[in-house]
């Protein structure tokens, strides 16, 4: 399944509004914030339609999972091109297996977690909350709405950043330290790594942290209780660095363009676990046209680090982070 589908829920009390992009949804939050409700009325039209007082808009099946625990697997092998939502009661969202099913599938998930799911791929961008929004008052209609959880990542440090700290140990990492003569490059070696790297540098030195947010969502929370804690670090979060490159226009597609505005129309979820795999493919599949650019994540090719190939590489990160890092 690809592309964005919005869903609609309601009844005479509740509204639900929201958008479905990927194939998958974290929605985090304590209790009583309006989770286990939307799962509830899903389910609940799902048995009785809209004899339930509940009514639904959505392009593709929405299916809620109540299965068993222990036999959650040939129930999700067998749904097809839906989005499927699995409440937190549910733990083996946890698991490696889960995992390998979401990878094959070509379901959309939305699954309900107040934890990280580091088993999984999920981006930054696809972490919501629910909150009561004041656009219905109540006793007529709660409208509740899906909000970001790491839209506002720590803002920039003014002064310029004396480190930055990649993700990537491959041509991310050869890219930036050729192209930044005023600022070290660290690789973590890993996303999973990023937090415990960050922590081992100087509180003093400013630090712009540098990784794929496509697939970054389980590890925010514990990366930015070390940015509180530490301070003098801001966050960039793009797709991927493959992202990065399409987005220079250095690779001559028309197309590239236009995947790059909406992505989700291009991406099958069975076929790409996360955006940073499509991403990286069709940076490979532009550049094998020319020998000279064919891409590889572990060393980019020389062609890439031109002055005039090098600029527009930088000049497409924001400006308040590149003015920070040159």
């Amino acid at each position: 399944m690809k592309g964005k589908h919005r869903i609609i829920l309601e009844t005479e009390r509740v509204k639900y509004d929201f958008t479905v992009r990927r194939n998958i949804t974290v929605i985090l939050g304590d209790s009583a914030t309006g989770k286990t409700t939307l799962v509830d009325y899903l389910n609940l039209y799902a048995l009785n339609g809209e004899g339930s007082g509940v009514r639904l808009q959505s392009d593709v099946p929405c299916v809620v999972f109540t299965g068993s625990q222990m036999y959650w697997k040939p129930v999700l092998e067998s749904i097809k091109k839906s989005i499927v939502f699995i409440d937190e009661d549910y733990s083996f969202i946890t698991s490696k297996d889960f995992a390998e099913t979401v990878r094959c599938s070509d379901n959309y998930f939305v699954l309900i977690t107040r934890e990280p799911l580091y088993n999984l791929p999920y981006s930054t961008k696809e972490v919501f909350g629910i909150r009561t929004s004041g656009r219905f008052h109540f006793p007529e209609k709660v409208y509740h709405e899906f909000y970001p959880i790491y839209a506002d990542t720590p803002a920039a440090y003014p002064s310029q950043a004396r480190v930055l700290l990649l993700e990537d140990s491959g041509s991310g990492f050869d890219f930036f330290c050729q192209a930044l003569k005023k600022t070290a490059c660290i690789s973590a070696a890993g996303n999973s790594q990023i937090a415990a790297k960050l922590l081992q540098i100087d509180r003093c030195s400013p630090v712009t942290v540098f990784a794929d947010g496509a697939a970054f969502g389980a590890f925010m929370e514990n990366l930015l209780s070390v940015c509180r804690l530490r301070g003098h670090t801001c966050l960039y979060l793009p797709e991927s660095f493959e992202w990065l490159l399409l987005k220079s226009g250095i690779l001559r597609n028309v197309l590239i363009p236009e995947i790059l505005q909406a992505p989700e129309n291009y991406i099958e979820s069975s076929k790409y676990f996360s955006w940073e795999q499509f991403f990286t493919e069709l940076l490979i599949l532009n550049s094998d046209k020319d020998r000279r650019m064919a891409y590889s994540k572990s060393h980019i090719p020389e062609i890439f680090l031109t002055e005039q190939n090098k600029r527009k590489i930088l000049d497409s990160i924001p400006d308040e982070i590149r003015q920070m890092l040159e």
